[in-house]
């Protein structure tokens, strides 16, 4: 395929999974709306939709989008008091921070039905750890606090 998509080793693959996307999904919604990834970035001109098409919101639509708009500032509020506070604010390194990455790395694809096969590899995650400069206690730590499930 031209432009790179589907292709592991294209330039641009490491960021797609960044932002919580992956290619394929991209690629398969891309292709349902009927959009060619094979034409290069700088082929691509961007269009203006025409306004004329729009038909003006009613009251009720409004009020819809307003309660949308509620709805979606009740959830933000929600998941800000849900964050964890100073997240990197005084350390790179911030075992938390670490931590969260960690079981979001490690554990996206663990299955409580198939646990031996599926879970993170912990000797593995304390080794990067202690090469990251942690001491075998503290890596030790961060990996527990990854850790989702209990060990036994």
């Amino acid at each position: 395929m031209m432009a790179g998509w589907g292709s592991n080793d294209h330039w641009s693959a490491p960021h797609f999974d960044v932002y919580g996307f992956r290619r394929s999904d991209l690629k398969n919604l891309a292709e349902k709306l009927g959009m060619d990834l094979s034409i290069p970035l700088d082929e691509i001109t961007p269009s203006v939709p025409d306004s004329t098409d729009t038909k003006p919101l009613s009251e009720a639509d409004v009020e819809m989008l307003r309660m949308e708009i509620d709805t979606l500032k009740r959830q933000v509020r929600k998941l800000e008091s849900e964050r964890p506070i100073l997240i990197k604010k005084y350390r790179e390194d911030d075992p938390l921070f670490l931590a969260i990455q960690i079981r979001n790395k490690e554990w996206s694809k663990y299955d409580h039905d198939n646990d031996r096969a599926t879970r993170a590899n912990q000797a593995s995650i304390k080794q990067e750890l202690e090469n990251m400069g942690f001491t075998s206690r503290q890596a030790e730590s961060i990996e527990l606090v990854a850790c989702p499930i209990k060990r036994g």
